[in-house]
């Protein structure tokens, strides 16, 4: 039999599915439930309007061994986010309430529900539908129907599943799900078979549930305990916090400063230059002119104020030209003419920032 391949590989088409609907959706607090190494909560935590990004996984041992994904990489301080973003790991089961698990805007269940034993995923519906009541679930599992196809199975494709269900059993399953909690469901899937096998339906099967009406969890079950274990927490820097947001504004300022400094002097005195400017959605350079007041007096280039606030980046971090005028007037890292309307930087040796 020919090998089935998938390009890309199946993970990653299902991954790529969540982060498109979690993006369309807009989403704030997001959880993936059975997130084992982490890998698509690495990718989610790219999306800018995620706030609050969990995991949780029965597997303690595999969280502390990937929590390292989740956490901020240099650019994420070099270029902060407009909007908080927290991460937390739980070591947790499915099958058991816990009151930090409300108030989710998506809530994702890849290849989980074939590794629950049948008391939890009996339990399982209640906790996420019930309880949880997310406005979007995805679930996706294995397509037994599609089995055939893969060479060298025997009974299933993972020796921890203890089930896997044909389109139709799944099927079943989300629409009672659906009926009984209020959710309309719509049927996907990714991996195409070969053709001539179109029959047989997707690789792996997905549902995307759709709330359809809010409800809210008795206060009793609002006030429970929290038997989750949490594992890792993380807060990423963005613009939101006030010190951050100075921090970036005075970045751009001395950037484009720097970006003068080069172009001036290797320009005719007096002689308009270009210089380069961070565009505001965009981390390309995008060439803008300075102004000709821009004066060299001894070791230090005069730069009026007002050209920075041309910088869209600036522009947008800052607000006003006034904002920016505080923000640079409290800082010891760029230094302002007495009257505040000129921006005096070395003309010599490159800023060294220090």
């Amino acid at each position: 039999m020919e090998t089935v391949t998938f390009s890309p590989p199946l993970y990653k088409q299902r991954h790529q599915m969540v982060v498109k609907l979690v993006e369309k959706c807009k989403a704030q607090k997001v959880a993936d439930l059975g997130c084992a190494r982490c890998t698509l909560l690495s990718r989610l935590k790219f999306c800018r309007f995620i706030e609050v990004l969990v995991g949780v996984d029965t597997d303690l041992e595999l969280l502390k061994d990937n929590m390292y994904r989740l956490s901020p990489l240099p650019c994420d301080y070099l270029q902060p986010r407009p909007s908080p973003l927290t991460v937390r790991l739980y070591q947790g089961s499915v099958a058991v309430k816990d009151p930090r698990m409300l108030d989710c805007d998506f809530v994702s269940c890849i290849e989980l529900i074939e590794h629950l034993d049948t008391a939890d995923l009996v339990k399982f519906p209640e906790v996420l539908f019930g309880y949880m009541n997310p406005a979007v679930v995805v679930i996706t599992t294995p397509n037994a129907d599609f089995n055939p196809l893969l060479p060298g199975i025997v009974q299933f494709r993972h020796c921890d599943h203890k089930f896997e269900w044909s389109r139709s059993e799944f099927q079943a399953w989300c629409l009672n799900i659906g009926r009984k909690y209020d959710y309309s469901v719509e049927f996907t899937g990714v991996g195409e078979g070969p053709e001539g096998k179109e029959t047989l339906g997707f690789c792996t099967q997905i549902s995307i549930f759709r709330r359809e009406h809010i409800r809210t969890p008795e206060t009793e079950v609002k006030n429970s305990e929290s038997p989750y274990n949490l594992v890792y927490e993380v807060v990423y820097p963005s613009l939101s916090d006030r010190k951050i947001l100075h921090n970036a504004v005075l970045n751009e300022v001395i950037f484009a400063a720097e970006c003068v400094r080069r172009q001036f002097i290797d320009s005719d005195a007096g002689r308009q230059s270009e210089w380069r400017t961070w565009g505001a959605d965009s981390r390309e350079c995008a060439q803008d002119r300075f102004s000709p007041e821009v004066s060299r007096i001894g070791g230090q280039l005069h730069i009026p104020l007002h050209t920075f606030f041309t910088n869209p980046r600036v522009r947008q971090l800052s607000g006003s030209l006034q904002q920016l005028q505080e923000i640079l007037q409290a800082s010891d890292r760029v230094k302002l003419s007495h009257s505040g309307s000129l921006v005096l930087y070395p003309a010599g040796a490159e800023n060294s920032d220090n």
